[in-house]
């Protein structure tokens, strides 16, 4: 039979156990019988029952004890319990309800009101199944997606560049902390020509899944852009910040005509052998240079983010990075950074701490500064969450000569 017409029979007086098995078994359940509480855990244990009908006053292991012994061993499944007594005060009542019991049935009992309670707490039992086989689904559904997650997160991360980039005398290196599986920030590094790099820090509105593929794509054009269409050149030379940036506006607001996304960016070229940059900033946190004694400069002239009207335009900012000195490009998720109190770790607070750490090397210096913003945003009453994806670049240049090539 089905486990909900399944029922244990407990109670020390034979004559009324058997008087009990004997009616339910006419009703159709399958019965079992104890004498005692103890024997009852141990038939429990053994055998799938969901309904168990104790009397309240037995030696060795009492109704109420029962219940609470049921409650605390029995979590695969739901066990309705209840409990016959000739008990009728309402401390009494409130006693076996606070130990587990669902209902209760006065002795002498009427066999009207026992095939009522059984059948009420037949009903329970069958909308508890039909709970768990809802989260079970639901169970199965969630691990699904995080698989689906996690193998979109390795995906994006493999469009990441890697660490301890180098290309003559320049070098670069990055924090990431995405708030999530997936992350809405990107950013990379790379030569664009023999005697030019290039660098860019893009961080799209909102979060999960949506801000994650629309990263993906922003990543996608710059690098179909040096290989394949070739718009981050103008004939043989590096084109204009400002003009990718508007190309860029231009693809994506006529992708997204029903849907607001939109996304963040700084992206700029730099000449190997002079260091002379020219970068454009469109709604992005305003990048800036430390030079070696640690005095800080910032560049970038603002601008709107990409993605949000197509008559918009940009302007490019020049800037000259010299030898030791260093380019910090970061995504709000550092600036915005609440602690524990709500403050936030803020953009002034970011560049005095990178302004003191100018001898460090840039690997121990991720480091330090991922757990400086750990300790920002901790406290004892939750445990530490990335509100928002976290990304830092830095660009640096290491000499003046460019006596290797890119390693």
């Amino acid at each position: 039979m089905d486990n909900e017409q399944t029922v244990l029979v407990v109670d020390d007086a034979p004559v009324w156990r058997r008087l009990l098995a004997g009616l339910l078994t006419q009703w159709g359940y399958c019965v079992y019988e104890a004498q005692d509480g103890e024997a009852a855990l141990s038939l429990l244990a053994a055998h799938p029952i969901n309904l168990v009908l104790s009397d309240w006053e037995m030696p060795v292991m009492d109704g109420v004890t029962l219940c609470r012994a049921i409650r605390e061993q029995f979590h695969d499944r739901y066990i309705y319990l209840i409990l016959l007594t000739a008990r009728d005060s309402v401390d009494d009542l409130r006693v076996g309800f606070a130990a587990g019991a669902d209902d209760f049935l006065r002795k002498p009992m009427n066999q009207i009101e026992l095939q009522a309670r059984m059948h009420a707490g037949g009903r329970v039992l069958q909308l508890e199944m039909t709970l768990a086989a809802r989260n079970a689904r639901l169970s199965d559904a969630l691990k699904q997606i995080e698989s689906d997650l996690q193998a979109a997160a390795r995906l994006q991360n493999s469009m990441l560049p890697p660490h301890a980039l180098r290309h003559r005398c320049w070098e670069a290196d990055w924090l990431f902390l995405p708030s999530a599986w997936v992350s809405g920030d990107v950013f990379n590094f790379f030569a664009l020509d023999d005697h030019t790099v290039a660098f860019y820090s893009v961080d799209v509105s909102g979060h999960g899944v949506s801000a994650a593929m629309m990263s993906v794509a922003v990543a996608r054009q710059f690098m179909h852009g040096r290989t394949v269409e070739r718009f981050l050149f103008d004939g043989d030379a590096a084109r204009a910040p400002g003009d990718v940036v508007h190309i860029l506006n231009q693809r994506f607001c006529a992708e997204s005509d029903d849907v607001l996304s939109y996304f963040t960016l700084v992206y700029g070229v730099i000449d190997c052998a002079s260091g002379a940059g020219r970068l454009c900033q469109a709604g992005h946190p305003t990048p800036f240079i430390v030079n070696r004694e640690g005095a800080l400069r910032e560049v970038g002239l603002g601008g709107p983010p990409v993605g949000l009207f197509s008559d918009l335009s940009w302007e490019d900012t020049a800037f000259e990075l010299y030898q030791g000195e260093r380019l910090f490009l970061y995504s709000d998720g550092i600036s915005e950074c609440e602690s524990a109190s709500g403050e936030m770790f803020g953009a002034e607070r970011l560049k005095q701490y990178m302004a003191a750490q100018t001898g460090q090397a840039l690997p121990a210096l991720f480091a330090a500064f991922a757990q400086r913003l750990e300790a920002w945003q901790a406290s004892e009453e939750m445990d530490r969450v990335v509100a928002d994806d976290i990304s830092l670049l830095v660009i640096q240049r290491v000499r003046d000569n460019e006596d290797n090539d890119e390693n």
